[in-house]
């Protein structure tokens, strides 16, 4: 799975890279802009259904219920995207580029689901091959076509038809051989219990999404496209580096949530320090590798062009080292079992992201956005500390209480 996520994910920064090099910055910012547009309204829509059926062990929904609500929810995520596109004032190619990232991105939710389903069998070889195949396929489509079109409409076409095909050919038939799909399986009611099961969660991905995004946002509309196309290109870098923090997350979350659900509150407590530590001395060695190589790999991953943003490079690597410390918290934050404060804690991001792009982009420009994205990793950071400290000396308060109790 890590080996697949890794490829995968290496594969879209690929496609980033391909962008650059054959493209031109303001491809990389239309494509970008897309995914920025489109990834709210999908991941509201998604609704977590992947992580919802994965841990259905009791069998409360099928899976023709899950795939009933999320056929739903497609249709409205796409009527949705149709009209923020019209709202935004989005013309042209730039529109149409929007409305088929946001329809592969469906698509890509569609096959998220039928993971669930794989990964509630605990097939996740099945998962990983997929994911190296879609990430290399995927990569191809969009590197060929823009090779020989030099038309990013062309390639995000190519790109989306690929996914369906993909989802059609490998991922239905193996489900179809998992689980029976007969029209008695489908009950409204349970697909109505899915949807307010589950819409919380996608509130909050959504909530996690804009807050992310909204620099990007303001950038295209204050700057303009290739803007957006330099400040994604250079943030994917940080991003990828965010793996390493994932796959490690992964690793530490059931050994945290053993630690707090057997109230063994200092090893939990020193565990997640390490971490956190690590994240930040992982962040620093990024930081000094961005300051003395970083002009050399901009030019080398992408083009001459970006080397002119070398200081927006490190300001962003700055975030990143506020972010990758920050996960741990947030892992942690989970491993707890807290998740009704989550919700609040994503709606306090975004305001902040929202006041802090309007004052600070317009008259700083990218600059100005790498300082947003420092402080609003920064608010993260503080807020979820505060938020892990408080739940665990409440923790620790009730078990010393319980204790004195029971003597």
């Amino acid at each position: 799975m890590l080996i697949g996520n890794l490829i995968y994910a290496l594969s879209q920064w690929g496609i980033i890279m391909v962008l650059a090099k054959l493209g031109s910055p303001k491809m990389v910012g239309g494509f970008t802009l897309g995914l920025a547009v489109t990834a709210p309204i999908i991941l509201i829509f998604d609704l977590q259904l992947r992580s919802v059926l994965a841990t259905d062990i009791k069998e409360e929904f099928t899976f023709r219920n899950y795939l009933t609500l999320k056929g739903i929810n497609s249709f409205i995520a796409l009527f949705v995207l149709g009209i923020v596109v019209l709202i935004g004032g989005y013309t042209g190619q730039t529109a149409l580029v929007i409305f088929l990232v946001g329809l592969a991105k469906l698509i890509e939710s569609v096959i998220e689901l039928h993971y669930g389903l794989f990964q509630k069998h605990e097939r996740m070889d099945m998962i990983a091959k997929s994911l190296v195949i879609r990430g290399c396929i995927s990569l191809f489509i969009i590197a060929v076509l823009i090779t020989f079109t030099s038309n990013l409409l062309i390639a995000v076409t190519g790109f989306a038809i690929s996914w369906l095909c993909l989802l059609i050919i490998l991922e239905v038939p193996k489900a179809k051989r998992m689980v029976a799909l007969s029209p008695s399986t489908l009950n409204l009611h349970s697909v109505k219990r899915l949807f307010l099961t589950s819409f919380p969660l996608g509130l909050v991905m959504m909530m996690i999404s804009l807050y992310t995004n909204i620099p990007r946002y303001v950038i295209e509309h204050m700057i303009g496209t290739e803007a957006v196309g330099y400040f994604s290109a250079l943030f994917y870098i940080v991003t990828a580096g965010n793996l390493v923090i994932n796959a490690i997350g992964q690793t530490i979350s059931p050994r945290l949530a053993s630690y707090f659900g057997q109230e063994e509150y200092t090893k939990f407590s020193k565990l997640l320090m390490k971490f956190v530590l690590f994240g930040f001395i992982y962040g620093l060695i990024g930081i000094i590798l961005t300051l003395v190589i970083g002009k050399q790999v901009l030019g080398i991953i992408y083009t001459k062009d970006y080397i002119q943003y070398h200081q927006l490079f490190v300001f962003l690597m700055i975030a990143g080292t506020l972010m990758y410390a920050g996960s741990f918290f947030g892992i942690a934050l989970t491993a707890m079992r807290k998740f009704s404060i989550q919700p609040i804690l994503s709606i306090i991001w975004v305001i902040s992201t929202i006041v802090l792009s309007i004052l600070l982009i317009p008259a700083y420009g990218l600059t100005g956005a790498a300082v947003v994205t420092i402080i609003t990793t920064a608010i993260q950071l503080l807020t979820l500390a505060i938020t892990v400290t408080w739940y665990l000396s409440q923790a620790k308060k009730h078990h010393r209480l319980s204790i004195q109790t029971s003597n």
